[in-house]
């Protein structure tokens, strides 16, 4: 994101990997040719794919921007997030808590930079919760901590906080997910510090 002549704001997105994306062609499969999802190589040919692509992680992007400055709509969506809920298959939810630290991580690590290109799967928030005491209880055997990062995505999922991206095993935080948890972090970290900080003076 930069700024032109002070006039216009750019955001631009570079895809240096384009492997990681998809794209629909015909392949030949046991000499029959069909049209599938395949991975999506470089060439001008698959330019329209690119600009789909960027399109998409340019909108999500400045969509969480948009929020920044206007928490009014977050502040309703806080007794949302509170709430317990039921998944798809009846089993109960519990709430989340803006203030503890334990759902901050959580948070944190799914509104990382860096998913908002290609969502996450359960290798990255392991990733990013591997030194938490989210996974600590895990004894570092990787079952036991995929296992555990399923039911967490279960849980985000069921209060509607991330959604699946179709056709893969990758997931993406949802408008109300970016709502709703950036205004969680930013109470937590800046809000209520300097409400205290006031109160306290």
């Amino acid at each position: 994101m930069y700024d032109t002549s002070g006039l216009v704001l750019r955001v631009e997105t570079v895809i240096n990997n384009p492997e990681e994306f998809r794209v629909r062609k015909k392949v030949s499969r046991k000499g029959k040719c069909q049209t599938e999802w395949v991975a999506m190589p470089k060439g001008v040919a698959y330019l329209f794919r690119y600009r789909e692509v960027s399109l998409q992680a340019n909108g999500r992007y400045l969509e969480a921007l948009a929020v920044v400055g206007d928490p009014t709509q977050a502040k309703r969506d806080l007794d949302r997030l509170t709430t317990p809920k039921k998944d798809a298959a009846g089993r109960g939810c519990s709430g989340f808590n803006p203030l503890a630290r334990h759902d901050a991580e959580l948070f944190q690590s799914l509104m990382a930079g860096e998913h908002c290109l290609r969502g996450f799967n359960n290798r990255d928030i392991r990733a990013r919760l591997a030194s938490t005491v989210h996974l600590r209880t895990c004894g570092y055997d990787p079952t036991k901590e995929s296992a555990k990062v399923s039911r967490t995505f279960r849980r985000f999922h069921a209060h509607g906080l991330i959604a699946k991206i179709p056709r893969t095993r990758r997931w993406r935080v949802t408008l109300y997910g970016r709502r709703v948890m950036g205004t969680s972090l930013y109470l937590r970290d800046h809000h209520f510090p300097k409400a205290y900080s006031r109160i306290a003076a």
